[in-house]
């Protein structure tokens, strides 16, 4: 009997007169027992007739009265999924990211799974039905949830890209999963509009005067709040996620790997940048012990002190009058200003956002990584927001 009360139906097998159990997807209770333990619910036992046939289907072609093989090799054997119907993706999906809780947007991975099992009509989806029809026609079924389109798209994409990784080997000719999404190019949302504020509004933001009220001996969300906003926006962009991972301060440069996307690229996201004497006063306020900031030792995950912040944001929003501001908005007016006020190259910008351009992939592999030019032009940025 388990914790809960339920006991897990097994399949015994018999063989050379040795016994190995098999157990199953199905639990019973004391109700579809009898007193001695044999079970009496219908269903269940319906369900192991099933199973045995088909057990005893696969083992009859083992010609075992011509063979000599062990149990446990046969075990191994009937366990063994049948791979002809395929690979279940959504099964795939789900351990992904029971694996990777790291990842700060693994809640929307979660979210694209079930949308994804809402179109199909079911639990289970194999990867030979995940093809660029399927994703067109999975777009459309998402049109009335804009932002869901690109954001639950992406994450079917990035998922099944991890499964051809799992399963395909090349080197070795291995193919299991044949097909590939490159044809299919999800819808992006222009975001940038809604979220970059003006550099007045930025402004306003980083000469807010601090409420200094204490909540069970720390500092309100709001003023936390405003803090972080100013750290992320001089900090070229740097998220929630990130500042609360940063591990390396040598009292000039906070170097570190943008979570988000270390584990795709191959030079791990690495970003070098340089404190501005006007946020310096902030990183040593915060200073951590283990690591660059104490946001790991104030809250139990990323996502908390990501809440905390955003909370904050909708007070400081009210008072300067931006509904519904939110930390992203740091990144994006980042490199909204710094494009179209201060005069910043593009392609500098998109370095000190941490980006990849699919354009100078090859031509990178060439260049060694200088932060200097992203740095000069982040102290630029910061000295525009803050003059008088």
């Amino acid at each position: 009997m388990r914790a809960d009360k339920t006991w897990n139906v097994l399949i015994r097998l018999t063989h050379d007169r040795k016994t190995r159990y098999i157990s199953t997807t199905m639990y019973v209770t004391k109700k579809d027992m009898t007193a001695s333990f044999k079970i009496k619910n219908q269903q269940i036992l319906d369900k192991c007739d099933d199973l045995i046939r088909s057990y005893r289907k696969r083992a009859s072609q083992l010609n075992l009265e011509m063979n000599d093989i062990d149990i446990d090799t046969i075990i191994d054997y009937l366990k063994k999924k049948d791979e002809k119907a395929g690979i279940d993706f959504i099964e795939f999906s789900r351990k992904w990211c029971s694996r990777h809780t790291e990842i700060k947007g693994i809640k929307n991975y979660m979210s694209a799974i079930n949308s994804f099992c809402s179109f199909f009509g079911r639990e289970k989806v194999f990867c030979n039905e995940v093809t660029v029809q399927k994703m067109k026609e999975f777009e459309n079924h998402l049109s009335e949830k804009k932002r869901a389109q690109s954001l639950y798209c992406n994450a079917i994409m990035r998922l099944f890209s991890e499964a051809r990784d799992c399963y395909n080997d090349e080197d070795n000719d291995i193919i299991r999963i044949k097909q590939n999404l490159s044809k299919f190019k999800p819808k992006h949302q222009n975001t940038a509009e809604k979220r970059a504020l003006s550099e007045d509004v930025i402004r306003r933001i980083f000469s807010l005067p601090y409420l200094n009220i204490k909540v069970k001996g720390q500092q309100c969300r709001r003023d936390l709040a405003k803090d972080c906003f100013m750290l992320s926006f001089c900090l070229m962009g740097m998220n929630s996620a990130d500042l609360y991972n940063a591990e390396e301060y040598d009292g000039e440069y906070i170097t570190y790997c943008r979570t988000k996307t270390k584990d795709r690229r191959n030079d791990k996201a690495k970003m070098v940048v340089k404190v501005h004497p006007a946020i310096k006063h902030l990183v040593e306020k915060y200073q951590g012990k283990s690591k660059v900031f104490n946001f790991s030792e104030r809250f139990s995950s990323m996502s908390d002190l990501n809440r905390a912040v955003n909370i904050g944001l909708k007070e400081i929003g009210k008072e300067i009058g931006v509904e519904n501001l939110q930390y992203y908005a740091a990144r994006h007016s980042m490199a909204t200003i710094a494009i179209n006020r201060v005069g910043i190259n593009k392609y500098i910008v998109n370095d000190m956002l941490c980006h990849t351009d699919s354009a100078m992939k090859v031509t990178d592999l060439y260049i060694q990584k200088d932060y200097t030019i992203i740095n000069d032009a982040n102290t630029k940025l910061i000295d525009y927001i803050l003059r008088d």
